[in-house]
């Protein structure tokens, strides 16, 4: 079979659902949206900020090695490099436009980082694997 024809659609959802599962091992990171002072709950409480909970897997911290900082060339800009399932973030109906415009914070471990960026990595079969997701403190 030539590589031609392997790098089809459900090749891609096999792939996408391998990172999946092995994110889904990983850390417990959120992705925190600033609060807005006007949105209120059913309550009329204020909602002081939102979060999306995602798992990543490997989670990395500065310094980072040669083989990532080849691959990915801000990662000098940032403290942690966190790896979540592209799938997954599908899944929630989320898209990097939104991932990029609505959250500015990161917290892993309990340590808050502001995000600094937001991209795709790893592609594979017209797609993507990952989106990776630096912060610094």
């Amino acid at each position: 079979m030539a590589i031609d024809n392997a790098m089809t659609a459900s090749a891609l959802l096999r792939a996408q659902t391998h990172v999946m599962n092995v994110c889904a091992q990983g850390s417990d990171i959120e992705l925190i949206k600033p609060a807005t002072s006007t949105a209120k709950d059913e309550f009329g409480t204020i909602i002081t900020s939102s979060h999306l909970d995602l798992k990543a897997f490997p989670v990395r911290f500065a310094p980072f090695s040669a083989d990532v900082m080849q691959k990915i060339t801000w990662v000098e800009n940032v403290d942690i490099l966190c790896y979540v399932s592209k799938l997954a973030v599908d899944n929630m109906s989320v898209t990097l436009k939104q991932l990029k415009k609505k959250y500015s914070q990161l917290r892993c471990d309990n340590v808050l980082y502001e995000r600094r960026y937001i991209e795709y990595y790893s592609a594979f079969a017209g797609d993507w694997l990952y989106i990776v997701i630096g912060g610094s403190k």
